[in-house]
């Protein structure tokens, strides 16, 4: 983060505690008794580049029985679309499996 950005933030910071009525003080007294807290892992990984974002790879599918016929959905949303596990993965369960769902919560 360059220097001009993180004055910027702070002097944001300053002017919402000041908004709210927290002091300096009060926020490091809170800091210094809040638990530790490990921050969740990231979903973007850079790859030496300045900002490249590695793709994360799509999970492997749960295997099908292939009926031959008519093929019975197994994977579901909440708006009724449906996916029989056949053919290309829908766009509606790729953008839900890249966005962290597991694919198993769409499953019928």
């Amino acid at each position: 983060m360059d220097e001009r950005k993180r004055d910027s933030i702070i002097a944001y910071l300053r002017s919402r505690m000041a908004e709210f009525g927290i002091t300096e003080g009060a926020l490091a007294e809170s800091l210094a008794e809040a638990p530790v807290v490990k921050p969740p892992p990231s979903f973007t990984r850079t790859n030496g580049a300045h900002g490249a974002k590695a793709a994360r790879p799509m999970p492997q599918l749960p295997s099908v029985p292939h009926s031959g016929g008519n093929a019975v959905p197994i994977f579901r949303n909440a708006s009724g679309d449906t996916w029989d596990g056949l053919g290309d993965m829908p766009e509606w369960l790729k953008r839900a499996v890249h966005a962290g769902q597991d694919i198993e919560f769409y499953r019928v």
